[in-house]
C-alpha cells in the first residue's frame, strides 16, 4: 500500500525547483531565492522533506547543500504525489 502525503505549497514549490533542476545541489538561502519564498519557510519545509527522505543533504564544514533524492522509490513517490 502506497503511502500518500499532503504537501504544502512551499514543499510543491521545492520539490518543483528540484523535479526541474535534478541534479542542482542547493542552499536554503539559494532555494529561497529560486522559488520566491523566506529562507526560514523554506528551512522549515525542508526539514520535513529531508525527515521524508525526499530530499538528501551535502554537508561540509562552511555549508549545507540539499538535493533531490536519487532513490527511485523515492522519486516515484514524488512523482505520485506531485501527479
Amino acid at each position: 500500500m502506497q503511502r500518500s502525503f499532503s504537501l504544502t505549497e512551499v514543499e510543491r514549490r521545492i520539490l518543483q525547483f528540484f523535479r526541474e533542476h535534478p541534479q542542482a545541489v542547493e542552499t536554503v538561502r539559494g532555494i529561497a531565492t529560486w522559488v520566491g519564498c523566506e529562507a526560514e519557510a523554506i528551512e522549515k519545509a525542508l526539514n520535513g522533506l529531508v525527515g521524508r527522505r525526499w530530499i538528501a543533504t551535502d554537508e561540509t564544514r562552511m555549508v549545507r547543500g540539499y538535493a533531490l533524492t536519487q532513490d527511485q522509490r523515492i522519486l516515484a513517490q514524488i512523482q505520485e504525489t506531485m501527479g
